[in-house]
Parts: structure tokens; C-alpha cells; sequence
């Protein structure tokens, strides 16, 4: 056998010379016992006794990844000609193929102007969706990048972006809280929703496609349905529209406006039913009676008018009053009507004959609302003198005041009679006890002054329309916004409930009239503030949140509960992600540490150190890989496959890959179906793709009896042949990841195989003191080099193919080393000076120069021609193995100490 480990003797008689080296790899915790360089000049690849295999950035001798899976020393290590794959072999017997990571983007998908926040892609990875700061979403070609088209995405910058899983959808959330749904085959808006009071931070679809999710700064999740009804606009008036009435069945919508018209309309279809003819100036008030049979208008010329709502006709014109009439109402009983005005008057005239009834105490400003209860009992009314008044209707006595904390801009009365809503100038609504006038709950979040309220018939929720362009809807009981609707595009001046708790009907400055409906399907308390990140997992039925507070938590997707929280992070959880499996859930944060969990109960399994932030994650649909994104604008990809058996303390495991190429934060992540390809979107203005590498062995190649001393690629990179201990030569198939069959059982244990050039021919060294060539299609000996006469430990055929090198072991002083020429046995030369064990010969580039590397440290160039030697060094510990690098201006060379050193040639030795 081989010999792997030296006496201490030899060790302390070479501690004392010092070695020239000018530069050394070190991480491996043991011995490293061979090095190759991948052709492509841009890697080092190192294998070790401590059973891991090394990837290194060849120019700035950074580690980039550590490979585990092998459970014994690591004996030899082979690149193919690509340079995409890493083949190893050991003491384990096994050969494991490894891909060699492409760090680099695979295509830059530049075009936005300002940061992309996020950008999702097609389950069938054929498009790519980006959206950013120019409120644009972008759709790309997966394959190439091109740039197919624009979808006119947001009014704000687009912060979340996700496509239905069916690709039938796009949704884009923005600054403002606002997801907009596109259909995506031609980018048609389908509908837009009011989700959250600031900005969203996450949205997700459901694998099954039945709901969405989305996460807002005010702490909220909520569900909403991917089939939304339809958004109705009505079109018509010819000017602002002022007021808006629902009939009390919900069927016809009465409106007033600027253009001096009262019009009602049919609500189910949207067609005009009639106008209510008559108003020389702006109509500025309007309501149906409970009994629906009329609609009182209040009008700019100071007069309100009672219609006949049926035919239209005008019934009964009231007196003059001093002032523009500005609020109007009728009496349960039908027999009164209250009206009111810009002077602060309210008056209450008979429906039967338009006598005054009486005049109430007046407002010392404008009147902003009349309402009566639904009782009849009482009347209220809404002023810009900040006060709410109760009057007994039946003889006008005030029964109670109440002060508003600004003006006054719009009046409703809860159906059951025991709330009043009041919007005010503070741009929020105040909801009052009618018995007592205490304050029951403060609605805020518009940024403009409200303009109309009401009341949903259940009496659990509250609309409002305000100045700032949207109408926003309560949960009375939960005393927090439901859903907003911004598809006006100006000021609104008043918004409806229909008798079916979930329609709303609005107007406003755009002289339009819009018929929307509550689709939220549920709004789940998640933080008291802003948190960090929202996931779905794959069966639909669960979601997790990060949070500032570092916590980590599941939950149930249809009731909003917490299923169970998952500890360890400290400081804040910024980015979680679940497997596609559904079986493991990880997330990382301002530790620089990602973690992941078992899903079901919570058990630490794994985690990773990372340099910086962790900033997004998500897992490849196979579960195989893990992809972070870090506030030093880099991609880490991890293996987090669960160890087995899991140990009680979760193993820190090392990065499998690091890739770099934006220059600013990274707001989203996504690994497309295909399991390698991963799309990122950075705040530098670009999408970019990438291609993940597996993070493990792609294969584990069995078939041996013993370890495994020599690999080779051939050299189109279509098989794999190796030497091993148990005295064969195997022959494998790359690409299948199968054995095609044993080319040759030799005497003793083969220690070296090289390919010949035309991969027809293999040349072996092994402890049978011979170098042979062999035909590789049938195992037959070429030819038997002469020569040696104890065990050849390495051997090396020149990048010709012509001239081959061999070393290895020998009694005395001196350990030659043999050159051949492939056509002949006899050796053309043979280089001595080596007085220890040989471990291994590498040609330079130009195949005129040979590295030997000795077992004591004792590294030599040789000049093939001249037979000498014209460079060597002693390194400070026991040396393995070597290569060349940096295109034969550098060798490396592998220790016991656990490091690689590398020691600069003179020029005469390059």
C-alpha cells in the first residue's frame, strides 16, 4: 500500500530549513493531499485527509466552496476539460462528481430606470417578471433575457412582485399599499386593491391558486381571492360629481353634480334609469327616502327639491333657505324632511304641502350632514363648527353635543341607531355612542380630508371617502382598515354601502360613478408593526413570517393563527423560506446566520455562517439547494438536506457556492423549475439570472473494492477513468453517471491513469514497478515502459501527448524520475537528484518543463530537454502533491500542515 503518513524523524529534520513560498491556501483541516487546476485557468481544487473536497478562486485564493460527502481521505482529484466538473476519489472507495460553480451572471436583464425590487418567474421558466422603482413591470425571455415588453405597473414604485402559479397573473404591490392584478399574457389591468396602510412588504400566491397573500408595514397579512369582481364604471355626468345616494334595496344609485343634474342609475348594470330635471345650478346633496319612493336633491341656488323617484317628476320645490344647500334627509315617517345649509341653518319642512315645521338651533358653520336615526326619534347634524348635534325630531330640542376634534365634513347613522360616523378635516373618521356621545373608535390613514361615510346594514364595518383620491373601508370590531379602493382619479365626494355589507359605491371630482366590493377574505394580526418577510408554503394551508424582533413564525393560512414559532435567530429575521417539500423551514437575519428548521416540530437541523445581512431566501423547487441573498449584495447557495441521523445540536455547514455581480441590495429571490436557474433583483437597477450549481455530489460513482489513487477526464470530458487500490482500471460514463466496464486488472494497485490525447489509449502507473499503455477499448497492453524498479506513484503525459513522465518510490539516495517517448519502451531520460519518495509529476503548459514533488518537501523544475534541473525549493513540512497555476508561472504545492504553498518561478523555470 501506498504510504500516506512519514516518521516524525523526517519531519524535524525538515523544520529547521526555510522554505521561499509566496503564498499559501489555507481551510483544510488536515492534510491536503492533491491539487488541480481547472483548464479553464479561473479555479484550484484541493482534496484532503479531512474528507472534503475545496474549490478556490484561482486569483484571489479565496476559498468559494467546500464539498463534503466523501467518508474517508481524499486521494485524488480530476477537472474536466470544461471546467465544469470536479470528479474525486478516496480511502471511501467511492468516486463523487461535483459541478464546478459558474459565479458570475448568466444574463443582466438591464432596462429599468431606478431600483428593481423584486421580479418572479414563470412555473415554466420561460419568463421573467420585474418591477422596481419606475412603477413598471417588465417581462423578459428566461432563455436569453430579451426584453419582450412593459406592463404599465403601479402610481408608486413596485416593491413585491409574484406571478400565479397557472401564469395567468401577475400581481405587483407598491409603496402605498396597492396590488395591482394583471392579466399576464397581454397585461391587461384585471383589478386593483387597497391592501395596506403603507407600503408591502410581501405577496405571495397559493400553489393551488385559489388566494393570494400580502404583508403590509402596519403588521397585517390578508387573503384575498385571485377571482376579484369585476370593478364597474359609470360614465355620464358632465362634471364633479357631489353626492352619491344608494336606494335603500341597493338597486339604484342616485347621484348630484356640477353639472346641474340629479341622475339615478341602474346599479346591477350600470345604464342610466332617468334624470331628475329642474336644477339651475350644482346639485350639492342628495337622498332617497326610506321608502324609496322619492329622492331629495339639495341644490346650489339655496332650494332643496323633493322627485317622484319612479317617473321622475318633480313633487314639491322647499323654500329658499340663506345658504347653498349642503345636507339633505327625509324622515322615516316621510312626512318630514331636515335640510341644511352653508350658513349653518337646519330646517325642517312638511313632504305634504312644503310648510316650514320649524328651524333648529343654528350651527355656527356650514352644515356638513343631516341624518336621522332609523327610529325616527331622533335627527343628528355635522358642522364645520367641529360639533355633532342630537335633536329630538318630534320638537327640534337638542338633545346632546358633540365635539368633533376638527371640522366636520360628513354625517352617518348606524341602522341599528346607536353609532354616528363623522368625517373631519383631520383626514380620519370618528366613530360616536348615539346614547352618550363618547368616542368609540378613530379611524386614520387617509391623506386628505374625508368626504363622505356610511355605515354597512350589519353594522360591522364603516366606508369612507376622502379628498385623497380613495375610499377606504373599516372593521368596526377589529378597529383597523379592511381594504381601500384607489381607482378614482381624483378627489371622492362620497361613498355607500349596498344592503349587502361588501358593495361600495362611490363618486367623486372624476365624474365618475364606481362599483366595487370587499374581496378581502381575511385580515390576520401578525406584528404591532412592520415586519420583514411573508412565504406560502406548498400546500397552501400554511404561511411564515420573519420578524424585527428575530422571531420566526407558522401560521394557518385560512384562520390566521399561530401554528408554532422557531427560535434561535439573534436580532432581526429578515427573510424566511420553506421548502418546496413543505418539510423544512429556514431564515436568516442580522446574525449572518441562516437556519434551518424541521417544519413540523420545530428541531433545529442545520445552519451556515455567512459574511454579511442575510437578506432573502428561497429553496429550489427539489429541495436540494438554498439560496441567500446578503446585505453585501452576494448569492450563497447551501446544501440543507437534513442530516441523517440528525444530530441533537443543528451542524454548521459550510457554502456551497458565492455569486457576485450586483452592486446594490437585493430585494428579491426566486429559483426557477428547472432547479439551477435563479433570478435576483437588485436596488442597481437590474435583474440578473444565475446558474446554481447542485450543492452536493451529483454522483457517487461505486463499483471499486478499494480506494481510489488516480482519476482522469478524457479529454472531449465524456468519460472518467480511475485507478485504484484494489489493482483495476475503471472506465465511467460522465454524463450517464454509470460504470460502462473494467478496462484492466493489474498485479498490484494502479496509483496513476492518464487519457492519451485521441482518448483511445490510458497510460498507468502502479506498484507493479511498471508504466503501460493501454488500449482503452480492450485493456490490451500496448506497451510495458522500462525502467523502474520499485512502485510508480505518479506518472504524467505531456499536453503533446507525446513524452511521459514517472515517479515514484526507490531505495538509498536517490529516487530517479523516467521519461519516455509514447512510441518507444525504453526511457529517454532520467532525472535524478530527488532523495525522497516521489508523489507526483505535472508537464508545464508548454510541455517542456516538469514539477516533481517529493514526500519531504523538496520541489523541483526540471528542463526535459537538458535533463536537469533549474529550479528547487524546500517547503517546511511534508509534501503531497502539486501542480502548476497561473499558467506555469506559479506551482502549488500540497502539505500535511493543511495548507497548499505557492512558490513563484524564475523565468528560466517557466
Amino acid at each position: 500500500m501506498r504510504k500516506l503518513l512519514l516518521g516524525l524523524s523526517a519531519t524535524s529534520a525538515l523544520m529547521c530549513i526555510i522554505a521561499t513560498y509566496a503564498a499559501e491556501l489555507v481551510g483544510h483541516a488536515e492534510p491536503v493531499y492533491d491539487i488541480m487546476t481547472s483548464p479553464d485557468g479561473k479555479w484550484l481544487v484541493t482534496g484532503s485527509f479531512d474528507q472534503t473536497v475545496r474549490l478556490w478562486d484561482a486569483n484571489s485564493l479565496q476559498p468559494t466552496r467546500t464539498m463534503l460527502g466523501h467518508t474517508g481521505l481524499v486521494l485524488s482529484i480530476a477537472v474536466s476539460p470544461d471546467s465544469k466538473l470536479i470528479a474525486s476519489g478516496g480511502l471511501d472507495n467511492s468516486i463523487r462528481l461535483w459541478e464546478i460553480p459558474n459565479n458570475a451572471p448568466v444574463l443582466n436583464l438591464a432596462g429599468h430606470q431606478g431600483a428593481v425590487a423584486s421580479a418572479g418567474v414563470t412555473t415554466d421558466g420561460m419568463h421573467i417578471v420585474s418591477g422596481g422603482a419606475d412603477k413598471l413591470l417588465k417581462v423578459w425571455t428566461a432563455a436569453d433575457g430579451k426584453h419582450t415588453r412593459d406592463i404599465a405597473g403601479s402610481m408608486a414604485a413596485i416593491k413585491r412582485v409574484d406571478i400565479r402559479k397557472d401564469n395567468q397573473q401577475v400581481a405587483a404591490g407598491d409603496a402605498t399599499g396597492v396590488v395591482r392584478l394583471f392579466n399576464f399574457a397581454d397585461g391587461v389591468p384585471q383589478q386593483v386593491l387597497g391592501a395596506h396602510t403603507g407600503e408591502i412588504t410581501g405577496l405571495a400566491y397559493a400553489p393551488n391558486n385559489g388566494f393570494f397573500l400580502t404583508a403590509g408595514a402596519d403588521g397585517l397579512v390578508k387573503r384575498w381571492p385571485v377571482q376579484l369582481p369585476a370593478l364597474v364604471n359609470i360614465a355620464g355626468h358632465g362634471d364633479v360629481i357631489n353626492a352619491v345616494a344608494l336606494r335603500p334595496d341597493g338597486n339604484w344609485i342616485a347621484t348630484g353634480s356640477n353639472d346641474k343634474t340629479a341622475r339615478l342609475w341602474d346599479r346591477n348594470n350600470g345604464q342610466p334609469i332617468r334624470n331628475l330635471d329642474g336644477h339651475p345650478e350644482a346639485v350639492t346633496a342628495i337622498a332617497f327616502s326610506p321608502n324609496q319612493a322619492w329622492v331629495l336633491t339639495g341644490c346650489a341656488d339655496k332650494i332643496a327639491r323633493l322627485f317622484d323617484a319612479n317617473n321622475g317628476q318633480l313633487v314639491k320645490a322647499f323654500a329658499a333657505q340663506a345658504g347653498a344647500i349642503t345636507a339633505v334627509a327625509v324622515n322615516p315617517n316621510h312626512q318630514e324632511i331636515a335640510v341644511g345649509d352653508a350658513t349653518g341653518a337646519v330646517k325642517i319642512y312638511k313632504t305634504a304641502d312644503g310648510a316650514e315645521v320649524r328651524a333648529l338651533a343654528p350651527h355656527t358653520g356650514p352644515v356638513s350632514g343631516v341624518a336621522y336615526l332609523p327610529n325616527g326619534a331622533n335627527l343628528a347634524t355635522a358642522s364645520h363648527d367641529k360639533s355633532v348635534k342630537i335633536w329630538n325630531a318630534t320638537d327640534g330640542a337638542l338633545v346632546r353635543k358633540i365635539d368633533v376634534p376638527d371640522v366636520a365634513t360628513s354625517l352617518a347613522v348606524s341602522i341599528n341607531n346607536l353609532l354616528l360616523a363623522v368625517g373631519a378635516n383631520d383626514k380620519q373618521v370618528h366613530v360616536f355612542n348615539v346614547a352618550d356621545g363618547a368616542a368609540v373608535s378613530v379611524f386614520a390613514g387617509h391623506t386628505d380630508k374625508i368626504a363622505g361615510v356610511d355605515f354597512s346594514r350589519d353594522v360591522t364595518k364603516v366606508v369612507s371617502a376622502s379628498a385623497d383620491g380613495s375610499v377606504r373601508v373599516w372593521d368596526l370590531n377589529a378597529k383597523r382598515l379592511m381594504q381601500s379602493f384607489v381607482q378614482h382619479t381624483g378627489a371622492v365626494s362620497g361613498a355607500a354601502f349596498h344592503p349587502d355589507n361588501k358593495t361600495i359605491v362611490s363618486a367623486g371630482a372624476d365624474k365618475t360613478i364606481k362599483i366595487d366590493a370587499i374581496s378581502v377574505q381575511g385580515v390576520f394580526v401578525t406584528d404591532d408593526k412592520k415586519f420583514n418577510d411573508l412565504v406560502i408554503a406548498s400546500n397552501s394551508a400554511w404561511h411564515a413570517t420573519a420578524h424585527e424582533d428575530g422571531s420566526v413564525k407558522l401560521w394557518d393560512s385560512n384562520a390566521g393563527t399561530l401554528m408554532r414559532p422557531f427560535p434561535g435567530i439573534t436580532g432581526r429575521a429578515i427573510a424566511v423560506a420553506i421548502s418546496q417539500n413543505a418539510q423544512q423551514i429556514a431564515a436568516g437575519g442580522a446574525d449572518k446566520q441562516v437556519r434551518v428548521w424541521n417544519l413540523s416540530n420545530a428541531q433545529a437541523q442545520v445552519r451556515f455562517e455567512t459574511p454579511a445581512e442575510v437578506t432573502r431566501l428561497t429553496f429550489s423547487p427539489d429541495n436540494t439547494k438554498l439560496l441567500a441573498s446578503g446585505a453585501d449584495n452576494a448569492l450563497r447557495a447551501f446544501d440543507a438536506t437534513p442530516p441523517n441521523p440528525q444530530p441533537a445540536d443543528a451542524p454548521l455547514r459550510p457554502i456551497a457556492q458565492t455569486l457576485t455581480g450586483h452592486t446594490a441590495g437585493i430585494g428579491s429571490l426566486v429559483i426557477a423549475a428547472n432547479n439551477r436557474t435563479a433570478i435576483s433583483a437588485s436596488a442597481d437597477g437590474t435583474a440578473k439570472t444565475w446558474d446554481i450549481a447542485a450543492t452536493s455530489f451529483t454522483a457517487n460513482l461505486a463499483g471499486h473494492a478499494s480506494h481510489i489513487y488516480g482519476l482522469a477526464f478524457s479529454n472531449d470530458g465524456k468519460q472518467l477513468v480511475s485507478a485504484s487500490n484494489d489493482k483495476t482500471v475503471r472506465l465511467w460514463d460522465v454524463e450517464k453517471k454509470t460504470a460502462l466496464r473494467v478496462v484492466s486488472t493489474q498485479q498490484q494497485p494502479v496509483y496513476g491513469v492518464v487519457f492519451t490525447p485521441d482518448n483511445k489509449s490510458l497510460v498507468i502507473a502502479g506498484g507493479d514497478k511498471t508504466v503501460k499503455l493501454l488500449n482503452l477499448e480492450n485493456g490490451a497492453e500496448v506497451r510495458v515502459f522500462k525502467g523502474p524498479e520499485f512502485p510508480v506513484y505518479t506518472v504524467a503525459l505531456s499536453p503533446d501527448g507525446r513524452t511521459i513522465a514517472a515517479g515514484g518510490v526507490g531505495l538509498g539516495p536517490n529516487r530517479p524520475i523516467f521519461i519516455w517517448n509514447i512510441d518507444s519502451p525504453d526511457p529517454v531520460k532520467k532525472l535524478d537528484g530527488h532523495k525522497d519518495d516521489v508523489y507526483r509529476v505535472r508537464f508545464n503548459p508548454a510541455g517542456n518543463k516538469l514539477l516533481s514533488i517529493g514526500y519531504t518537501g523538496v520541489v523541483n523544475i526540471w528542463d526535459i530537454a537538458a535533463g536537469k534541473s533549474v529550479f528547487s525549493n524546500k517547503l517546511p513540512t511534508i509534501t503531497y502533491g502539486g501542480n502548476y497555476v497561473a499558467a506555469g508561472a506559479r506551482i502549488a504545492a500540497t502539505a500535511t500542515d493543511g495548507k497548499t504553498y505557492f512558490v513563484d518561478l524564475p523565468a528560466e523555470a517557466r
